[in-house]
């Protein structure tokens, strides 16, 4: 009884262990100095750059191709709201022509095709 018992909680701990790695849809680590968010199994890196924003888009680690995609980026800072397209710029790459300051809210919206938008909340 008592090895059946030990080899259960072995198998448990295993178990609990192994389990954040499966479920897991890619790192969420970012590559690029940005921030990541997962969002619909896609991980978005948003990395501010001095006058622009970078967006960097993976599916289950690999890299997701953003030449299909359309997109928006708005900004809430002090009080005031700025919005700039987002575009394709090759690779899993997208860009805009707006700044982040400290202290903001960045919505996100990126969308292909016919298919529903899907939105990246970020806090700076």
């Amino acid at each position: 009884m008592k090895h059946f018992t030990l080899a259960t909680l072995g198998l448990a701990l295993s178990l609990i262990i192994i389990t954040p790695v499966a479920l897991s849809h890619g790192s969420t680590e970012p590559e690029h100095g940005g921030v990541v968010q997962i969002e619909h199994e896609l991980a978005f890196e948003l990395v501010r750059h001095a006058d622009s924003i970078s967006l960097y888009i993976k599916d289950h680690g690999e890299a997701y191709n953003t030449d299909s995609l359309t997109g928006s980026v708005m900004v809430l800072a002090a009080g005031k709201k700025q919005e700039a397209e987002l575009k394709p710029a090759g690779g899993n790459q997208m860009q805009a022509p707006i700044s982040i300051p400290d202290d903001a809210k960045a919505l996100v919206k990126v969308k292909s095709g016919d298919h529903h938008p899907v939105l990246v909340r970020y806090s700076f």
